[in-house]
């Protein structure tokens, strides 16, 4: 039996066993093609999606770069390997194993390691390396994408009226994404344009009303703009959806409380808050500050 018919016939006894959940078996044979057929890539990539899926990632990755010894300039199955790396939150070995690749001949490449450094908090290595890849894939409907990691990245920056243009250059495609409407509204409110905040927040909600951090953005902007119980509200839905909630969001909803003259409630929050951070200065102050007009309210009877 010639060498392509034995690595059919045992490619497929693999593949079976693997459907049969025979795992062990296939990933002998796995195995043994790896080192009868050194260059038969396929066989290696069998063998890490096993090893992946039996939970041993160690293996996985050893598999990996045994291929890459061989090969070591095949962008297309770096690139593969960069997406088991990313869905495992290993950044850094992403971007080392796709520094061999060139991004005009596989442009992908740029793009995972611009969102491997942003997930690194690497923002100016992140936005680079997004550019790069927009230059070669200016039309693709990634690079839409890449224009809204740009724009968190100056988001974070605090480079608002950057982040505002290059949200706007993704529009294009994600005017109805959720996301999207999240960064506006996120935008907005450190631009202080505050009811250009609200509309953007509001269209998030609709489109996603199941995405808890909307919430506290939207009883946020609502706070800046005096509509107190819609802040409330917000507030207390974040708050309904999550199971750990800082001491800020308690410090904000008690602010909006006190705002609206439910000082007992306000109070309340600050306590909590504090609990939660002893050191949280806003709730100090707010928590003095709250007892301070309920005792005069007590002194006036009111």
């Amino acid at each position: 039996m010639d060498s392509k018919l034995q690595i059919d016939h045992k490619m497929k006894s693999a593949l079976s066993y693997e459907n049969d959940g025979m795992l062990l078996h296939a990933l002998q044979i796995y195995i043994s093609l790896t080192e009868e057929y050194p260059e038969f890539n396929d066989a290696y990539i069998k063998l890490a999606q096993l090893y992946e899926k039996l939970g041993n990632l160690k293996s996985a990755i050893k598999t990996f770069n045994a291929l890459f010894e061989n090969n070591s300039d095949d962008g297309e199955n770096r690139v593969y390997y960069a997406q088991f790396l990313l869905k495992n939150s290993l950044w850094d070995e992403a971007i080392n194993s796709l520094n061999f690749v060139d991004p005009s001949k596989v442009p992908m490449a740029a793009f995972f390691i611009g969102y491997s450094h942003f997930m690194l908090n690497e923002f100016e290595l992140s936005k680079l390396n997004f550019l790069n890849f927009i230059s070669i894939e200016e039309n693709s409907e990634l690079a839409h994408q890449a224009y809204i990691y740009i724009s968190k990245i100056e988001l974070k920056l605090y480079n608002f009226e950057t982040a505002l243009e290059y949200a706007k250059k993704a529009e294009v495609l994600y005017a109805n994404f959720w996301e999207l409407n999240y960064l506006y509204a996120e935008i907005y409110l450190n631009l202080e344009m505050y009811t250009h905040a609200s509309k953007a927040i509001e269209k998030a909600i609709n489109l996603n009303p199941e995405e808890s951090n909307i919430y506290q953005l939207a009883g946020k902007i609502y706070l800046k703009l005096e509509h107190y119980k819609k802040s409330e509200k917000n507030f207390l839905k974040f708050i309904e959806l999550n199971e750990n909630v800082s001491s800020e969001v308690y410090s904000k909803l008690a602010e909006t409380c006190f705002k609206s003259g439910k000082f007992l409630e306000a109070q309340a929050y600050y306590e909590i808050a504090l609990k939660i951070n002893p050191s949280n200065e806003h709730a100090i102050w707010g928590k003095k500050n709250a007892e301070e007009f309920i005792n005069k309210n007590l002194v006036s009877g009111v």
